[in-house]
C-alpha cells in the first residue's frame, strides 16, 4: 500500500470519497433506469441486442473511469482548492454522462438533435479522461513521494493514455465526424469505439511493465 507524504490529517479526503462513490452509483443507476423509462419494449431480438449493447457501452464508460479514479484517490491527498474543485467537475461530468448518452441514443444518431447531444457528449468524455490524466500526472511527481519510485512509470503510461484517449474524444467533436458515416455508423462514433480499447490495452501493457 502507498503511504501518503506529508498527508494532513485534516483533509477532507473521506467526505470527498464518500460523495465520489455516491456519485459514481448514482450515475449508474441513473443509466439502468433511464434504460427502463425511456426506451420502448424491443419488439425483436436484434432490437434488444442494440439496447444492451448501447447501455453497456455508457456502463463500461463509468466503470473504466470509476476504476481509474478508485486507484489515483486511494494514494493522493486532496489538499487543495483547486484539486477539489477539479474533482467535483469531475464527479459532474460523471453524473451528467448517463443523462447525455440517453438523449443521444432517444434523438437517434441520424437525428439534428443526436448531432448536437453527441458534440457534448465528446467534450464530457474528453474532459473526464483529461481530468484523470491530470491527477495521474500529479502522482508521478517524484519530490512528492506519493508512489514508490519503481511504479512511476507505470503510472507514466496511464497518464499519456488518458492524455490520448482524452483527445480522441475531443477531436471527434469536429462537425464532420458526425455528418460522415462508415457502414450506417457516423465516424464520431467509431472514434469513441476505438478509444476504449486503446485504454484497456495500455492498462494491460502498464500492468507487465
Amino acid at each position: 500500500m502507498c503511504r501518503l507524504s506529508g498527508a494532513n490529517p485534516q483533509v477532507p479526503r473521506p467526505r470527498i470519497q464518500g460523495l465520489s462513490d455516491l456519485i459514481f452509483g448514482l450515475a449508474l443507476s441513473i443509466g439502468a433506469i433511464q434504460l427502463v423509462t425511456t426506451q420502448s419494449i424491443p419488439h425483436d431480438q436484434g432490437q434488444l441486442l442494440s439496447t444492451l449493447g448501447a447501455f453497456g457501452f455508457s456502463f463500461l464508460i463509468l466503470i473504466s473511469v470509476w476504476n481509474r479514479y478508485t486507484i489515483v484517490m486511494s494514494v493522493m491527498p486532496v489538499e487543495t482548492t483547486f484539486l477539489v474543485r477539479l474533482n467535483m467537475l469531475l464527479l459532474f461530468l460523471v453524473v451528467v454522462e448517463p443523462y447525455l448518452f440517453n438523449l443521444m441514443i432517444i434523438g437517434g444518431l441520424a437525428s439534428p438533435i443526436g448531432a448536437q447531444v453527441s458534440s457534448y457528449y465528446g467534450i464530457d468524455l474528453g474532459g473526464m479522461n483529461l481530468i484523470l490524466a491530470y491527477f495521474t500526472h500529479a502522482l508521478t511527481l517524484e519530490d512528492k513521494k506519493l508512489i514508490p519510485r519503481e511504479m512511476i512509470r507505470r503510472f507514466k503510461v496511464t497518464r499519456d493514455v488518458l492524455v490520448v484517449v482524452g483527445a480522441l474524444f475531443l477531436y471527434s467533436d469536429f462537425p464532420p465526424f458526425w455528418s460522415l458515416f462508415v457502414g450506417g455508423t457516423p465516424v464520431r462514433v467509431i472514434i469513441w469505439l476505438i478509444a476504449l480499447p486503446v485504454a484497456w490495452a495500455s492498462r494491460l501493457f502498464s500492468n507487465r511493465t
